[in-house]
């Protein structure tokens, strides 16, 4: 999916003196872990909220929930873990 480029801190990226696009789905999925449920007023539903997990002995309950969440955002999630989540949108043919 492509989108607008961000910085590594999550703002617009204007390096060039433009808004810049490039692939997004990584951007995304960053964006899905960190915000809680109810940080988009268009979806308050969306988000995993992945500092609510830090104490958390089990890390079943974070994996099921980032599951969830991305899958709910239109991607097909083959692995997730620690060291890595392999998730992709799946492609439309529209």
């Amino acid at each position: 999916m492509i989108d607008i480029q961000h910085t590594e801190d999550g703002d617009i990226d204007i390096t060039s003196g433009d808004i810049l696009y490039s692939e997004s789905t990584s951007q995304h999925q960053k964006d899905i872990l960190l915000a809680d449920k109810g940080h988009y007023k268009e979806s308050p539903e969306t988000g995993v909220g992945a500092v609510n997990y830090i104490n958390d002995t089990d890390p079943e309950n974070f994996y099921r929930a980032v599951r969830k969440e991305l899958t709910r955002d239109g991607m097909k999630v083959t692995k997730v873990s620690m060291n890595n989540t392999i998730a992709r949108y799946e492609e439309s043919d529209d």
